[in-house]
């Protein structure tokens, strides 16, 4: 049975190689991660650039979790949106403690298109804003592919 992306992020540390053995299980080839409340706004467009960021974030939340609080289905049958918390201990010493909102879209059964909002300050606190930037930033330069004619741009 293919895992699904809590599978990487219930809490429990994995390795490198586990974290992309779930990427290839869990994301369509077109998936695309939106962070619009970050300052630049994030867009990681294609598998391959998001299992680098979700690697950005198993690096220093090693035992990242999250728990729902609430959850909305939508018109869309493969379509819903969900309130969400997350966090863990940072490799770094600190805590991050985040709450989500998140537009999710499933195609073939894998994570389609992700699009999250969330306090980017809470973010920049446990990463460190400058590593956040740097790090997301060769991720997208690096690994995005072009945008995907299957995903709308909004």
């Amino acid at each position: 049975m293919a895992r699904g992306i809590g599978d990487a992020f219930g809490g429990k540390r994995t390795t490198l190689e586990e974290q992309r053995e779930i990427w290839s299980e869990a994301l369509h080839e077109d998936v695309i991660w939106e962070g619009p409340t970050f300052d630049p706004p994030l867009a990681f467009v294609g598998r391959e650039a998001c299992g680098r960021f979700f690697e950005l974030l198993l690096e220093v939340v090693p035992e990242f979790s999250t728990q729902l609080v609430t959850f909305w289905p939508t018109a869309e049958a493969d379509a819903f949106i969900i309130e969400s918390t997350g966090g863990g201990a940072t490799v770094d010493g600190g805590t991050y403690d985040q709450r989500y909102f998140s537009q999710i879209t499933n195609k073939d059964g894998l994570a389609f298109r992700m699009r999250e909002w969330c306090n980017p300050f809470e973010t920049y606190q446990a990463f460190g804003e400058e590593r956040w930037k740097k790090r997301t930033a060769e991720i997208m330069a690096t690994h995005n592919v072009p945008w995907p004619e299957s995903q709308a741009k909004h």
